[in-house]
């Protein structure tokens, strides 16, 4: 919506519902029949385009070799830009201290911390031996958004993925789970996300090579007060009944109760800022009050 808001580019978005197809349409935005599976769609539609954008999952190696053969394939001499979506899930294993703080201006420490059997990584490794083959006429940076919360503005999805699991599975267990509460997660909104997107757009437009990395954050939390506000939150509706409980060695999928954290340096030293100032709390509130109303929960 950001990208179709400032009214630069001509934009043209992978879609497999005919119905969301004509709603893109009348947003002035090219819906392009297909899958994450459409091999030769997806990398036809990148040989052709300036600027890709892949933000539909940090976990699909199809759709990411089809990007890297269309870049192959581009026959401008003018560089294409990549910016793929990955995660801070990552930097979940091993289970690193509270003391490691990564910062996307050492790449060395994370390429040397993080295992090649970490959530996402066996995606960004693609991308990582194709830039330093230095065979695409492309510049590439990989994204590494923490937690992200708060509603998104654009016509289909209005909620993320973490809290939203969260609070439903603590209705359907009617007790909230505090998973890991003694470890800590970076997070932001999705109204600050979105223009540290831009930004990392801008900047990769104006210079000739781009960083490999790059995070995105503006806040820190902890799982344990997390679970207790959530408590507190859904108590106060009726939505559970039972007492919290502490869950201190959660596993991958609860995508809860983990240890990740990171600092997003490049991007502030290209002139992003936070200006949205909702907290993490605040949106829990919203989006239960939210899926209430939609009945997802």
């Amino acid at each position: 919506m950001a990208l179709i808001q400032e009214g630069k580019h001509e934009i043209a978005v992978l879609c497999r519902d005919e119905k969301k197809a004509e709603t893109l349409k009348g947003l002035g935005v090219k819906p392009v029949m297909g899958t994450l599976d459409s091999e030769d769609v997806i990398a036809k539609e990148t040989a052709n385009s300036d600027v890709i954008i892949h933000a539909a999952t940090a976990d699909d190696q199809p759709s990411v070799k089809a990007i890297l053969k269309g870049l192959a394939q581009r026959s401008s001499s003018k560089p294409a830009i990549y910016i793929h979506t990955s995660g801070t899930g990552i930097l979940t294993v091993p289970d690193h201290p509270p003391s490691i703080i990564f910062s996307d201006k050492n790449p060395k420490q994370f390429d040397e911390l993080v295992p090649d059997e970490a959530p996402h990584r066996d995606v960004d490794l693609l991308i990582k031996d194709a830039v330093e083959k230095k065979a695409l006429n492309a510049k590439i940076s990989i994204i590494l958004p923490p937690l992200i919360f708060g509603r998104g503005w654009g016509p289909f999805n209005k909620i993320s993925i973490q809290i939203p699991g969260w609070i439903k599975e603590s209705v359907r267990e009617k007790r909230v789970i505090s998973h890991g509460p003694e470890k800590f997660w970076n997070n932001i909104s999705i109204k600050n996300l979105v223009p540290g997107y831009l930004t990392l757009l801008a900047h990769m437009e104006k210079t000739q090579e781009a960083p490999l990395y790059v995070f995105c954050e503006t806040g820190c939390h902890q799982w344990g007060p997390a679970g207790a506000h959530l408590d507190k939150l859904l108590k106060a509706r009726g939505l559970v009944s039972q007492d919290l409980i502490e869950d201190p060695n959660p596993s991958m999928e609860t995508a809860c109760g983990t240890m990740s954290r990171s600092k997003a340096e490049l991007l502030r030293e290209w002139g992003w800022e936070a200006h949205d100032t909702q907290t993490l709390e605040q949106s829990m509130e919203e989006d239960i009050d939210f899926m209430r109303a939609e009945k997802l929960i």
